[in-house]
């Protein structure tokens, strides 16, 4: 497993102060742990549902009497340095959150992470972790499975029907969606332009999806009379960018995760076309933005928590300023709480890039192929502190089978949290959000690509090359092709770069 800078750095903080749940009270070793005020603590990476979650926990203290305590991070925040300091704290969480493979090699490395294999005396549990199935096991190869996934998650562009229904004067959208899906990058640029001139002249226009014809209204709507612009992007948040963004590129390099994690300086040069197709597509992206009070502009603003964080963009896309949010189906109860009438309207259109065919190199992928897909994919999985007492152990594996197994924990994970389980079928599963039911639609037909960012160098997505686009592009009023191909350069030598270390 190759380290990164980033993993190498905390491992060593990780290892300078080495705390972990033995150190409390009587430790691992006697079995049992010194009263802490709680029986297990949980770290909880989704702050979308920081309070559904304390809901649940409070739940099941009450029908079990097991104290929980749970901290959650920040909606949109991310998760390393909270984490990284909860878990160098005098009481560690018991349950906390790994973000697939990539973090495996980092925890284990210093001893934080349980071993589900040999979990003992909990037959209940066993069962859960053996039951996972093989493609959503958090892995390093082997029949080892190292977490309980979260959920199934997936995101792409989130859309309206009513308002897109608004925009051509339709009475029923199912079509027009099914020919966004699988209409060509030039399409797609080309139906974004038709919007972006019609809110801002009214002008009526034709434009071609998929092959046919749809006219826009002649006239707006007290729901298309608010657009300002047609996307909006949180662009203080790299991790939309950075990780989200560029993990679509990656798809048509990587045929699975352990491919971009273990990939050698020759496999990570064939990225460098998707990755020039990668910032084209965010190129055309950032010049048909949304704004609070009128379009937006690529800048110092567009790069300002203030005005561009997670809650700032789901806010202005709530409120119908945007046709389009780049987001998860996370975002439901965000976008719920400004618009509970739009939330219940909502689906998921792919995000569509300019690859050639000559930028494809994973087996059996397509062009077609990945630009009519979604992203779909676990994105954390609850790992058990292995440092922690054995009887606290046992009482967390208690409470993630209660959780993913019993109707209570169910109840919390689909109708509170919106999340899609992890062990769902999607032949027959439905759940009671918009977003949730989009996503198991293209599960269904089988539109789908993975995580293989989470395969890439632990810092290159965010810390790099998201970094790179914050500082120096999306403050940057024109982009140029030698921009594109500069672009895909520093990302290719990046990565190789960390190879090495």
């Amino acid at each position: 497993m190759k380290k990164t800078v980033q993993m190498v750095w905390v491992f060593l903080t990780l290892a300078a102060v080495f705390s972990g749940c033995s150190k409390s009270g009587s430790g691992a070793s006697s079995g049992k742990s010194a009263d802490k005020g709680y029986d297990i603590y949980i770290f909880n990476a989704k702050g979308e549902n920081a309070a559904q979650f304390e809901a649940m926990a409070q739940a099941y203290q009450k029908e079990t009497g097991v104290r929980v305590k749970t901290f959650s991070i920040g909606a949109g925040a991310e998760q390393n340095q909270p984490m990284l300091a909860e878990m160098n704290s005098k009481n560690p969480p018991t349950i906390y959150s790994l973000q697939g493979i990539n973090t495996l090699a980092m925890w284990l490395e210093g001893g934080y992470v349980q071993d589900f294999s040999q979990v003992q005396n909990n037959p209940a549990f066993t069962k859960l972790a053996s039951d996972i199935a093989p493609d959503l096991r958090l892995t390093l190869g082997g029949a080892t499975s190292y977490g309980i996934p979260y959920n199934v998650e997936g995101y792409g562009y989130i859309i309206d029907k009513q308002m897109l229904a608004d925009l051509f004067g339709l009475s029923d959208t199912a079509e027009l969606i099914n020919d966004i899906k699988s209409a060509t990058y030039t399409e797609w640029e080309g139906f974004v332009n038709a919007v972006d001139a019609w809110i801002k002249t009214s002008e009526a226009a034709e434009v071609g999806i998929n092959g046919k014809a749809y006219t826009l209204a002649a006239a707006k709507t007290d729901l298309t009379g608010k657009l300002n612009g047609v996307i909006v992007l949180m662009g203080s948040q790299r991790w939309t960018y950075g990780d989200h963004l560029v993990n679509v590129a990656l798809n048509a390099a990587f045929p699975t995760i352990n491919d971009s994690l273990n990939a050698k300086e020759a496999d990570v040069r064939r990225i460098r076309g998707p990755l020039a197709a990668y910032a084209k597509a965010l190129d055309f992206k950032t010049r048909h933005l949304a704004g609070k009070n009128g379009p937006a502009q690529r800048g110092q603003d567009l790069v300002s928590e203030a005005n561009f964080g997670y809650d700032q963009a789901v806010q202005i896309f709530a409120e119908g300023k945007a046709l389009l949010l780049k987001q998860g189906n996370w975002a439901y109860n965000n976008i719920a709480q400004v618009s509970k009438g739009m939330a219940e309207r909502l689906c998921f259109l792919p995000v569509k890039m300019p690859f050639q065919d000559s930028d494809i190199t994973a087996p059996g992928m397509t062009v077609a192929k990945i630009n009519r897909s979604i992203p779909v994919f676990v994105p954390n999985y609850y790992a058990v502190n292995a440092l922690c007492a054995e009887d606290e152990k046992q009482k967390a594996y208690d409470f993630l089978v209660w959780m993913n197994t019993s109707s209570s924990g169910q109840k919390f994970i689909i109708d509170d949290m919106a999340f899609i389980p992890y062990n769902a079928d999607p032949a027959s599963t439905t759940v009671p959000n918009s977003l949730g039911n989009s996503i198991i639609e293209y599960m269904k037909a089988g539109d789908t690509i993975g995580d293989r960012y989470h395969g890439a160098p632990g810092p290159w997505p965010g810390d790099n090359l998201g970094a790179l686009l914050m500082e120096q592009y999306l403050t940057r009023a024109d982009w140029t092709e030698k921009d594109y191909q500069d672009i895909a350069d520093f990302g290719v030598e990046r990565w190789i770069q960390l190879l090495s270390n």
